[in-house]
């Protein structure tokens, strides 16, 4: 793991810390004032802060919670829990000491691990390897609420492709990216295609059978290749209540906070831009693809091997 001064220029800066584990390195996130670390061995890391508030990267805690043949691939803080997902389990981990505290099923397929995972308020997205479908979770019962499958509206937006192409992408067709952004769960997939699925009500007591089936829309700008990823970011400078960034200190500067500068950090809280923010949704794939054209592109598979960035104002 290499650690920098988030406000150096990663490009221009050598790290500031490099810390060596014994195993490959899969996912981290940061939760109530600590970084969790998934090895492909199965071990979660944790790193915690020392009592003058500096970070304790000589002695993490280290807890089992996979194996080498089933290691945590991705991790996501739900309602001030840590999800944690291993082949085709989760397991809920407590943040604070750092035990299991309940695992569930999220298909009965031994070889499709959690691919993706993102929350939208009391319910969490899940997407498998090799899968076309998304499955809603309840946050805090962990409920199973409901399936979506994209493949109908996939097929549908590649209706002028060749059917050569068309036939290959949909028998491989799986998800490949997910993101919320506002009150929609953003699809990225193997074909280009991106889809946009409206996020339903969920309240405490929601349970399976009492949410409709949402629609699913495909965009009609997407990539020639697989979506590679999708993120979001607030537009600066704009009408509407925004989440300001949080002021440097000196001791931040110095890579430290004070004891009394610590504050627990909510995963239930709102970390991006609030529902009147105007935001960027990006999405990152192999070449560009307009789907609304029926006529053969001149320039068609010119650039299908070229990253692109398309940005989406929402």
């Amino acid at each position: 793991i290499h650690i920098f001064q988030a406000c150096d220029n990663i490009k221009t800066t050598k790290n500031k810390l490099k810390i060596q584990h014994g195993s490959p390195v899969h996912c981290i996130i940061y939760l109530d004032n600590k970084v969790f670390v998934s090895l492909l061995n199965g071990d979660l890391i944790v790193y915690k802060r020392d009592q003058e508030g500096l970070w304790d990267t000589e002695c993490p805690y280290t807890r089992t919670i996979g194996s080498p043949t089933s290691p945590i691939t991705k991790m996501l803080a739900v309602a001030g829990k840590l999800w944690c997902g291993c082949q085709n389990q989760i397991y809920v981990v407590n943040p604070l000491a750092f035990n299991i505290e309940t695992s569930f099923q999220v298909t009965p397929d031994t070889n499709r691990a959690v691919q993706c995972l993102v929350c939208s308020g009391q319910g969490v997205w899940v997407a498998s390897q090799q899968s076309s479908k998304v499955m809603l979770f309840h946050a805090v019962t962990y409920e199973f609420l409901l399936e979506v499958s994209i493949a109908q509206a996939v097929s549908q937006k590649l209706q002028s492709a060749d059917d050569i192409i068309r036939q290959h992408k949909a028998a491989c067709l799986r998800i490949t990216a997910l993101l919320v952004c506002k009150d929609l769960l953003w699809v990225g997939t193997s074909a280009g295609v991106i889809l946009t699925i409206p996020i339903p009500r969920i309240t405490s007591t929601s349970t399976r059978g009492c949410l409709a089936t949402p629609a699913v829309t495909g965009l009609p700008y997407g990539h020639t290749g697989h979506v590679r990823f999708l993120t979001s970011v607030e537009i600066s400078g704009t009408a509407g209540t925004k989440v300001d960034a949080p002021r440097e200190t000196a001791g931040e500067r110095a890579g430290g906070y004070s004891v009394h500068d610590i504050h627990r950090r909510s995963s239930m809280a709102a970390t991006t831009a609030t529902m009147a923010s105007r935001m960027l949704v990006i999405s990152g794939g192999d070449g560009y693809e307009d789907f609304r054209s029926n006529a053969a592109n001149e320039g068609a598979g010119r650039d299908d091997s070229t990253n692109h960035l398309l940005l989406w104002q929402v």
